[in-house]
């Protein structure tokens, strides 16, 4: 590419520098330079701004003049390595129309309204108040996306706007994919790794509030308002246009109302599109207007009525008569007045069908074919795949590539549809689809509804759960939604209809779209009673999914009958031994298992992979499904040594057949990763929660649902390790995310306001805590009983923060209720472990040492009973328990307790110092009575009450003065863990890698100490 000599001389007559002109073109030197240079080219944002600031045009500065063709419907232009701002979105799917006419005023005003501001210009009221957004309405086929088109086009030309996005707001599930589609231009990595369509919205429209560059945003034919808040940006440099049909718009937006056009504006629209202006005569004129006036003035009647005469080659009178001869008909049958919106456009599509039915009465066919279809994003492929289902003419013009583009041309040739060739998709118009309705009497209607149910029942990918498959699924959501009304409008009893709309069901069952899927199962579920009858194994199917969907959801009350009546049904008909009958067995054991109704669950888990195992083979993957509900039983139940070599075994399958980055094999690291949770071997856990998190990210992006589950995992093992500075991000994240997901009153939401919860009382936020820990608890107790391990959790975390606050009675009130609720209904081991805990330690705050006692060794007793040793809560207690008996002046326990402190494995990096950090501020912030229980009492008048510290003697120790005789002493050191046990102690926590002066700190010795004894193992130390 040569040099750019005259952008550069022109540079040089004004003395400007490089930055000179990058600076008031916004761009950076670098940018300029390449121009000059004729490294690349600017965009056209760029050469516009050149020309305008120059005061030349392109030629004469020697730019490549290349305007992109109107055919292309989206276009991302970025300019080698250039910074963001010479990015530029233009998504708008439709060209320039080169038969626009009038409409001047509308356009007028809007770009009034939608004035954008220059730089450094401050904003009047009424920018502030009507630029963000603006609303086109009025009737269908009036103009509105016509106008919104050509406005976006004349800003393009003005450079208004370094980024215009178009949404296509029909319905909410257009509203995604256009979403997406504008995510995939910019964002293909997001699009890519991110299933959640919502998810990507979110990323969208935060994009859009941040963005510094001038924006126009269009949602086009967004009829239904109420679906639009959750999609607009709140904030931002930039406006947002609508179209739609709705009159009152309410506080959306202002609203700008579009008439029929006036006379001449539509004879000069009619003549313009019937390309009749060559040809213009006085006599052509009056049948113009006249024509005009029979149309209602109406656009999108009058654009017809000119394709029509342009294709026939007829002339305006013969058009005229033609449309007077089929008016009252048509009036008739649609029930409308001469002078109403359908009338007109009715009438001329009319006449355009009878062309195309001499033409190609396949085309005809495909036409009736696409009323019953979702308007826009019609896959090709369906047509294809389910040729087997469409009448003879059509299914061969679909299965004949030459054929079928021979009536996609007759179609074109009309506009009455549109083809995306890249895509691969076609669309109708809404309308075209409604006379075609209205020309079939009900039984053909009903025909061509069956036809589509059953030729998308063939399409839609038969295993949902598969990821591979979940775009194909996403591109038929349109046309699924669509089958779904015409079964209830046609009341279709179709074997067809009932597979089709509970696998649909289950993908969104995949994707925690809790509330779609529970609407498809259970039409699918009425749909299979109809036509097979209430017993039959297909029923039992649909029994069986609509159960799973209640468990997800935490409805465990209505999941149990459901279950229940499928296993019923599978036991009757399939026999007891059947593998129906083992998923059913299954299901109602996981149900089990989230009630607490461990012993059931276990027989019937056992029961389940007895059968998994005859007809599969104990190495089956999907018996792996049944072991892992065992194990988990046995977790719930405290059995941890039997829980280990299934996980194991599980894991070693998943890896052998599926490989190490597959989703069920992180699945099964993440339940062993629960496994050394709960065992307090934090740094195995820990390992395999970060693998399973990348393999999560890498599938289905860092929002989703799954992700936010294992984001979940890390953070509460953090938790448990201290470590809630690392914690409170990742608890807020997934907290977030399970709000996002399943709405605020959700039992996993519940989960995740405990977790910040506790996050937040150990960082000292009570009242966050609080707050979080009553919602938890509301949330827990309404959906799964007062007597559920999560509520005594929720009332754990209450009671320790009253407990920090120093409101005892509250604490001691929540805490005894606790333990009410494991005397009637036990709760996991674990759980009763802490609670006896923070019990304990309460009582020693209120001074009630013999009972804290009690309560620390029931605590001790129960980590030895669960094989807890080395859990940083054991020694937490462990150490609370020496402190308490060496303040009672039972040295000998103490000791004994002291030695007989394990010095194993995987100990908490932080959970150790976090306890004594505990201790040392609880000791510190104690009230003047509890110090005097304490403090040492004075060697010769024996008293505790009047001893005050008094600084410390050369040898560092403290020295105590005694009010009451005056007297100056220092007591007699008292007794300390034994050397080699605090080496112990400094060993494992080395291990865990925690620095020199932190060990020193948290064991009472100097940091040379530690050094001295992590050097050399084999001796004892001394400080």
């Amino acid at each position: 590419m040569q040099r750019n000599e005259s952008l550069r001389q022109q540079r040089i007559a004004r003395n400007w520098r490089q930055q000179d002109v990058a600076d008031q073109l916004g761009t950076t030197v670098t940018a300029i330079g390449r121009w000059e240079r004729g490294a690349q080219q600017p965009s056209a944002y760029f050469r516009v701004k050149l020309c305008t600031l120059f005061g030349k045009s392109a030629a004469e500065l020697g730019l490549v003049e290349t305007i992109a063709s109107p055919l292309e419907s989206a276009e991302v232009t970025q300019e080698g390595n250039a910074p963001a701002e010479e990015i530029s979105l233009w998504t708008v799917p439709y060209a320039r129309n080169p038969h626009f006419t009038g409409r001047d005023d509308i356009l007028q005003y809007l770009g009034q309204l939608l004035a954008t501001k220059q730089p450094g210009e401050p904003m009047n009221i009424q920018q502030a108040v009507l630029t963000q957004t603006q609303a086109i309405s009025g009737l269908g086929g009036i103009g509105k996306t016509q106008i919104a088109i050509e406005y976006a086009y004349r800003a393009r030309m003005q450079g208004r706007y370094q980024h215009t996005m178009w949404i296509s707001a029909a319905n909410e599930e257009t509203i995604l994919t256009s979403f997406v589609e504008l995510a995939r231009l910019f964002m293909p990595t997001l699009v890519k790794e991110e299933t959640n369509q919502r998810t990507i919205v979110t990323v969208l429209l935060r994009w859009l509030e941040q963005c510094t560059q001038p924006w126009l945003l269009i949602f086009d034919n967004a009829d239904n308002l109420d679906l639009l808040p959750p999609y607009l940006p709140h904030q931002g440099n930039g406006h947002i246009l609508l179209t739609t049909r709705a009159n009152a718009v309410g506080v959306l937006a202002s609203s700008i109302e579009v008439d029929a056009m006036g006379i001449l504006e539509g004879t000069h629209l009619l003549l313009r599109r019937a390309r009749r202006f060559s040809a213009e005569s006085p006599e052509e004129m009056d049948n113009a207007i006249n024509l005009v006036i029979a149309l209602a003035q109406f656009p999108l009647a009058i654009d017809q009525a000119g394709a029509y005469i342009e294709e026939t080659r007829c002339t305006l009178r013969d058009y005229l008569q033609l449309y007077q001869t089929h008016r009252h008909a048509l009036l008739a049958r649609r029930g409308k007045q001469a002078s109403g919106y359908p009338e007109s456009v009715a009438t001329t599509w009319s006449l355009s069908f009878q062309r195309v039915e001499e033409q190609n009465p396949a085309a005809t066919e495909f036409l009736r074919l696409c009323a019953f279809l979702a308007p826009d994003h019609i896959p090709e492929e369906l047509l294809t795949k389910g040729a087997p289902q469409w009448p003879p003419t059509l299914r061969e013009a679909v299965t004949n590539p030459l054929r079928f583009n021979q009536m996609l041309e007759t179609l074109l040739a009309f506009s009455l549809v549109k083809r995306l060739a890249e895509d691969r998709t076609l669309s109708v118009h809404r309308l075209v689809q409604a006379v075609q309705i209205d020309h079939l009497e009900v039984e053909a209607q009903r025909t061509w509804s069956e036809r589509v149910v059953r030729a998308l029942e063939i399409a839609f990918p038969a295993d949902p759960k598969n990821v591979n498959t979940w775009p194909q699924c996403l591109r038929y959501l349109e046309q699924v939604q669509v089958c779904d009304e015409l079964i209830q409008r046609y009341q279709l009893l179709l074997p067809e209809a009932a597979d089709l709309l509970d696998r649909v069901g289950s993908y969104f069952l995949e994707h925690s779209m809790y509330s779609q899927a529970g609407t498809l199962y259970r039409r699918a579920l009425a749909l299979r009673e109809q036509v097979w009858g209430v017993e039959h194994p297909q029923v039992a199917c649909s029994l069986h999914h609509l159960a799973v969907l209640e468990r997800a959801n935490g409805n465990y009350e209505q999941a149990e009958p459901l279950f229940q009546r499928a296993l019923d049904i599978r036991m009757h008909h399939l026999g007891s031994d059947h593998l129906e009958t083992a998923t059913s067995l299954h299901g109602l054991a996981s149900l089990f298992e989230s009630q607490r109704r461990y012993e059931q669950a276990e027989a019937l888990t056992r029961q389940a992979l007895k059968i998994y195992e005859q007809h599969l083979g104990a190495d089956d993957l999907e018996t792996t499904r049944i072991r892992h509900t065992l194990g988990l039983l046995y977790w719930h139940q405290g059995r941890f040594e039997e829980v280990e070599p299934l996980y194991r075994y599980n894991l070693a399958l998943h890896e052998k057949k599926l490989g190490p980055d597959h989703l069920l094999t992180a699945k099964s690291q993440t339940w062993l990763g629960n496994l050394y949770y709960g065992q307090g071997r934090f740094a195995e856990a820990e390992r395999l929660y970060k693998r399973v998190l990348g393999i999560f990210i890498q599938h289905f992006g860092p929002t989703h649902f799954q992700t936010a589950i294992i984001t979940h995992n890390l953070s509460a093992l953090y938790i448990e390790q201290g470590r809630y500075q690392e914690a409170e991000p990742l608890g807020e994240q997934a907290l977030a995310l399970y709000e996002q997901h399943l709405g605020p009153n959700h039992v996993h939401t519940a989960d995740g306001f405990l977790e910040v919860a506790t996050i937040s009382l150990h960082l000292g936020k009570y009242t966050r805590a609080d707050t979080l820990a009553h919602r938890a608890l509301q949330l827990h107790e309404a959906k799964l009983g007062p007597l559920h391990s999560h509520v005594v959790e929720d009332l754990i975390v209450l009671g320790t923060s009253s407990r920090e606050q120093s409101r005892y009675a509250e604490a001691e009130s929540l805490l005894q209720r606790v333990l009410q609720i494991n005397a009637q209904a036990p709760v996991m081991p674990t759980v009763q472990q802490r609670a006896l805990y923070e019990f304990a330690r309460l009582r020693e705050a209120q001074e009630w040492d013999e009972q804290a006692v009690s309560l620390y060794q029931q605590a001790l007793e129960m980590d030895l009973q669960m094989k807890r040793i080395a859990h940083p809560l054991t020694m937490a207690t462990r150490q609370r328990l020496a402190a308490l008996l060496d303040r009672l002046d039972r040295p000998e326990h103490a000791t004994q307790l002291q030695r007989s402190q394990p010095g194993s494995t995987d100990l908490s990096k932080e959970e150790t110092s976090t306890n004594r950090r505990e201790m040392a501020m609880e000791q510190s912030n104690m009230k003047a009575g509890t110090w005097s229980r304490s403090l040492p009492a004075c060697p010769h008048c024996q008293l505790t009450t009047e001893i005050i510290k008094s600084g410390k003697n050369r040898s560092g120790s403290q020295r105590f003065h005694c009010r009451a005789c005056q007297l100056s002493f220092t007591p007699q050191p008292s007794m300390r863990k034994p050397d080699q046990v605090r080496k112990t102690e400094a060993l494992v926590l080395a291990k865990q890698g925690i620095s020199y002066r932190r060990i020193a700190s948290l064991l009472g010795v100097h940091h040379q100490t530690v050094s001295a004894w992590i050097s050399t193992p084999g001796t004892s130390g001394a400080e």
